[in-house]
């Protein structure tokens, strides 16, 4: 099943996604994107197991998701229903409510078979998965800014098990997610962490999947106060270009 059929399965189980000849405006800009500007889309985290059992890792900072809502509401027309909703990746029944999945953490992930099932059903249907690797300093990992155990395990080992056959690749500086709404040349704007870029894993051509060790979560939640003025401009609209990507491949 692709994208556009999996989004017609959401839309007939009472939701209207979204609509691909619509468009998005950036104010001040004649640019224009092809973005839904009608139905309220569910944003979801994606819940799950870390390393020692942590149950907790997942889901800090919500109110960063809140805030990116509010920023593709204000700049955008996409329209973001403001609920920080959570998926479970044991159900794949939870995950299958949303197309654009939020993977988000510091621990390395600690999935079991069914659960590598679900994420890869998941994909194969049509979501989409942006994960990132973020820096929480709780000491879990040590006080290293640079720790990036989230980003390699699921490079090095998830994402190899769930989808096989896809490959996952450093996205080029010219790869159409850089430019979706907003323009970075010089690819992905980083937070913290340990800089390897913006990477995709691609099968028959799809970007089914991003990750990403750059923290722009932290952006999002908090960025002119912890790394400087315009963090949070350079978080929210990468964020942006990100969700729009992901909603408008085929």
């Amino acid at each position: 099943m692709n994208r556009k059929a999996f989004l017609h399965m959401l839309a007939a189980g009472g939701a209207s996604f979204l609509g691909r000849n619509a468009l998005a405006r950036i104010p001040g800009s004649d640019q224009t994107n092809p973005v839904s500007t009608s139905a309220l889309l569910p944003w979801g985290r994606l819940r799950f197991r870390a390393r020692d059992g942590d149950d907790k890792d997942w889901g800090v900072h919500p109110h960063g998701d809140l805030n990116l809502i509010d920023h593709l509401g204000a700049n955008t027309t996409i329209n973001l229903a403001r609920k920080w909703n959570v998926a479970d990746v044991a159900s794949l029944p939870d995950m299958s409510a949303y197309p654009f999945l939020f993977m988000h953490a510091e621990l390395p992930p600690v999935l079991n078979d069914a659960e590598r099932a679900n994420l890869r059903e998941y994909l194969l249907r049509g979501g989409f998965l942006f994960a990132e690797d973020c820096v929480i300093g709780q000491g879990n990992l040590g006080q290293n800014r640079l720790n990036d155990f989230f980003f390699r395990h699921m490079a090095e080992t998830e994402l190899r098990r769930i989808l096989p056959e896809a490959r996952l690749e450093l996205l080029p500086k010219d790869h159409p997610v850089f430019h979706s709404i907003f323009d970075f040349r010089n690819g992905i704007p980083h937070m913290q962490g340990t800089p390897h870029g913006l990477h995709g894993l691609i099968l028959n051509g799809r970007v089914v999947a991003l990750l990403s060790p750059s923290d722009i979560h932290c952006g999002w939640t908090n960025g002119d106060r912890w790394f400087g003025p315009g963090a949070t401009t350079r978080a929210m609209q990468m964020g942006a270009n990100i969700y729009a990507f992901a909603m408008t491949q085929t």
